[in-house]
């Protein structure tokens, strides 16, 4: 299933060659890496004594294709730890084989994080197919019913439409952030699963966490509820937020997490949820199909090992967040308070279709679907400099009053 938010919604303007090379350090370690590889081959391949060739040139370092500033699909723009791409690296001949073992491994290393048991995670190419598998369970052939909240990722809701259940939703607070009262109110003896992506997507805000959790005491007590933490890493405060404590307590409640975020690896896919024992193999069987991605797990490992990186990317989406939040109230939009995530969503008097299309012409690709009741609403996210810069050019110019 394609990512909604890698998918183009109008085609790029024909520009100039790609402008400039990437001298980040992420892209240097990248040449670096595989000139490293090529180096060790062609020494593993002569014997004792034979005479070895100069080593190859280190490959030119990628240019930046400057066409299209990527401002709508929620990527990491700081890239992987340096410590994953020298891991993937090391382990790409193993690509041959599947993971089966490592995947165990990294289990118990996220296991011994969030102080549960092992047989508690579940792992996935991405978050997508936990979402997608979780929808598909709690849609009971169709007579399952999701309650969640207006204005939120679509994973959950949209699979349990395609299996034919029955999706309730919530509108949104006056501030933009996810009613969980209007949601509790909704909970009926029908009701197969809640879902709540926090901070949420597209809105970026957060519930708060007293809140929260109360809620999925209580809603967990008819059903499972899901809690969407694939951004949680990016909010100002990370530990008061977290809800696994719920799963150490018995609770019925579903955590899904990503490496795509913050820890730079949407290309990588690798994603992972935290459930009860039962739930957590029932969702393992169906999110693993022919196993998980092995240079996403090995790059998984070595993630969680760098404890430098996450706090390093925090203050840089931050940042990133800020700035385009002080942007769109410049300009005098309406706009969801307080963005945790890597995002802002705010009002753009158009529809967003249009709007995206004005935005293309400006060379700066956004979101170009809206969301139910927030057609005239945009969702866009934090880029490299260059993209912020022309992004905020674009906004400036496409919104003028």
């Amino acid at each position: 299933m394609r990512h909604p938010d890698t998918i183009p919604e109008a085609i790029p303007p024909a520009t100039a060659a790609p402008e400039k090379v990437d001298t980040s350090r992420r892209s240097l370690l990248r040449g670096i890496g595989l000139a490293s590889v090529g180096a060790a081959a062609l020494a593993a391949g002569c014997s004792k004594g034979e005479a070895i060739a100069a080593p190859a040139p280190a490959p030119a370092i990628p240019a930046v294709d400057k066409s299209v500033a990527i401002m709508g699909a929620n990527e990491s723009p700081f890239g992987p730890s340096p410590k994953a791409i020298e891991a993937m690296i090391a382990k790409a001949s193993l690509t041959a084989r599947y993971a089966d073992d490592e995947g165990e491994e990294l289990k118990k290393q996220i296991a011994a994080i969030e102080g549960v048991d092992p047989q508690q995670i579940f792992l996935a190419n991405g978050s997508t197919p936990i979402l997608a598998a979780f929808g598909e369970i709690i849609a009971a052939k169709g007579k399952g019913q999701l309650v969640t909240s207006i204005a939120t990722y679509e994973g959950v809701p949209r699979s349990v439409l395609e299996y034919g259940a029955e999706l309730i939703t919530a509108p949104l607070t006056a501030d933009f952030g996810i009613d969980l009262d209007a949601m509790a109110a909704r909970i009926t003896k029908k009701t197969t699963a809640t879902y709540v992506c926090n901070p949420n997507n597209p809105t970026g805000n957060m519930v708060d966490p007293v809140k929260l959790r109360a809620f999925a005491i209580e809603a967990s007590k008819t059903a499972p509820c899901f809690i969407d933490e694939a951004y949680l890493h990016l909010c100002d405060d990370y530990d008061a937020n977290v809800m696994t404590s719920l799963l150490r307590e018995g609770h019925n409640v579903v955590i899904g997490r990503t490496f795509s975020k913050i820890y730079g690896m949407a290309g990588q896919r690798l994603g992972y949820g935290i459930a009860k024992p039962e739930l957590a193999r029932q969702m393992g069987m169906a999110t693993r199909m022919g196993g998980v991605n092995h240079l996403g797990i090995v790059a998984a490992m070595a993630s969680l090992a760098d404890k430098d990186f996450v706090p390093a990317m925090q203050p840089k989406f931050k940042a990133g967040r800020e700035r385009l939040y002080n942007v769109a109230k410049g300009l005098g939009r309406k706009i969801a308070s307080n963005p945790q995530a890597s995002f802002v969503f705010f009002e753009v008097g158009m529809p967003n279709k249009d709007f995206a299309d004005k935005m293309m012409a400006e060379g700066v690709r956004v979101v170009g679907r809206a969301w139910p009741e927030y057609d005239n609403w945009t969702r866009i996210c934090v880029g490299e400099d260059w993209e912020m810069d022309r992004c905020e050019a674009a906004l400036k110019k496409v919104l003028a009053v």
